[in-house]
């Protein structure tokens, strides 16, 4: 396996450059070729599983969130991204092209298809036509969204969402 990781790497390094937005959003990563829709862009990596979700942190479950290594770190959202999430073999996210991409584009994805509830970007900066102002979270997500409809989202999220959502607020300690 450590052989998939190096070869996850390096294919992360062709296909990505990590730099400087230009703007509030700090660091951004951009294609460093064309992509077709449906190509794996970012091979998802796990740095380390996070025992409560942080601005940072990617939901993989209900209760569990994780920072994945560079340069998916560096994902910044977007309400009309260019990327999609699918699991992968390492216990992560794939970041696939959801339209074509070309070289030099900074890369994006709706955090809303990975958080029920999104801390990360509380007043949205993408600047697309249809931004909603904020990430918001996947229950803020209208039904017909495009990514919904092509079922491009967390796994966890399409199990029992309101049974997971429950045992999540169970979860949280009472604030005294």
């Amino acid at each position: 396996m450590t052989d998939d990781v190096g070869c996850a790497r390096r294919i992360n390094a062709r296909n990505v450059t990590v730099r400087e937005t230009g703007g509030d959003r700090g660091c951004g990563i951009f294609a460093a070729r064309d992509f077709l829709p449906g190509e794996v862009v970012v091979i998802g990596l796990l740095d380390r599983l996070e025992k409560a979700r942080t601005t940072h942190s990617i939901q993989m479950d209900w209760n569990v969130h994780a920072l994945f290594e560079e340069p998916a770190i560096f994902v910044n959202h977007s309400c009309d991204s260019n990327l999609a999430i699918v699991p992968n073999r390492f216990s992560a996210y794939d970041f696939i092209a959801v339209r074509a991409i070309s070289s030099d584009v900074e890369l994006t994805w709706d955090y809303a298809t990975s958080e029920f509830e999104s801390i990360a970007v509380p007043v949205c900066s993408c600047g697309v036509a249809n931004c909603r102002q904020a990430a918001g979270g996947f229950s803020m997500l209208p039904p017909d969204h495009p990514l919904l409809v092509a079922g491009l989202y967390a796994p966890y999220l399409k199990r029992k969402s309101l049974e997971g959502f429950a045992a999540t607020l169970n979860s949280v300690p009472a604030v005294p």
